[in-house]
């Protein structure tokens, strides 16, 4: 039970939370022990306060903790492997031609909520409809695009950023880090400086891919995603080791 509750804060900022918790109700009871009255008062009137402080602080990891424990057994079907070709021929060709791209496939988590920020589309998946997306200064070229199954369920979607600090990442790649941290979405992700095409999953990024790469890693993880289901009924969030 532990280790899971682990599980669920572990790689984000609650995790720091729990450790400074950890002090406080330490002091606390120190203080309490060698009969300092006014530090152990404060720190117990504190702690009522704080209690609802923290969760309009940390709503979003409170949020995302509830939505991975109450995943059920909705599965969507996996992409066959004409649609995943046609998917890669577009990121490769996009990457070609340096077009920025955000392509989030639905697993799980529903994205229904991410998908009303866009325009609904509910077409077939294509390589030249993801193409035409993305293309510069068209009106749905800046937002995410999402997929479910074998359609594209909308574009121009607007995804929720991470909170990550690292320089070197773009607006894009925050978004796709964004809604991976909050869901168990699949997120591809496309350079428009460097063409490079990585993956974003479990709040974590992937080094640049290689198209053949790029096809294998979405098979392995939409594969593995159904088979755990199917042997246990509903999906555990497992971290993975940092890549890179």
């Amino acid at each position: 039970m532990f280790y899971y509750l682990y599980v669920l804060i572990a790689e984000s900022r609650a995790l720091n939370l729990v450790r400074g918790l950890l002090v406080y109700l330490l002091v606390w009871f120190i203080s309490t022990r060698l009969g300092l009255n006014g530090l152990s008062w404060l720190l117990g009137n504190a702690a009522t306060l704080g209690a609802f402080a923290l969760i309009v602080v940390f709503q979003p990891e409170l949020r995302g903790a509830l939505e991975r424990i109450g995943r059920g057994r909705l599965q969507r079907q996996p992409l066959a492997d004409a649609q995943l070709g046609e998917l890669v021929r577009a990121v490769e060709r996009l990457g070609a031609l340096r077009y920025g791209a955000l392509i989030a496939i639905e697993r799980q988590t529903p994205l229904g909520e991410f998908a009303a920020t866009g325009e609904n589309l509910d077409a077939r998946l294509s390589a030249r409809l993801l193409e035409s997306l993305f293309v510069n200064k068209t009106p749905l070229h800046d937002g995410g695009v999402i997929l479910r199954g074998d359609r594209v369920l909308a574009a121009g979607c607007v995804f929720p950023l991470s909170e990550r600090q690292e320089k070197y990442l773009g607006t894009r790649h925050k978004a796709a880090i964004g809604l991976s941290e909050v869901s168990d979405a699949l997120v591809i992700v496309v350079s428009e400086e460097r063409g490079t095409m990585r993956i974003a999953e479990g709040g974590r990024l992937s080094p640049p891919l290689q198209p053949v790469e790029l096809r294998e890693r979405i098979r392995e993880e939409l594969q593995a995603s159904a088979a755990n289901l199917s042997e246990t009924g509903f999906r555990l969030w497992r971290p993975k080791e940092r890549e890179g």
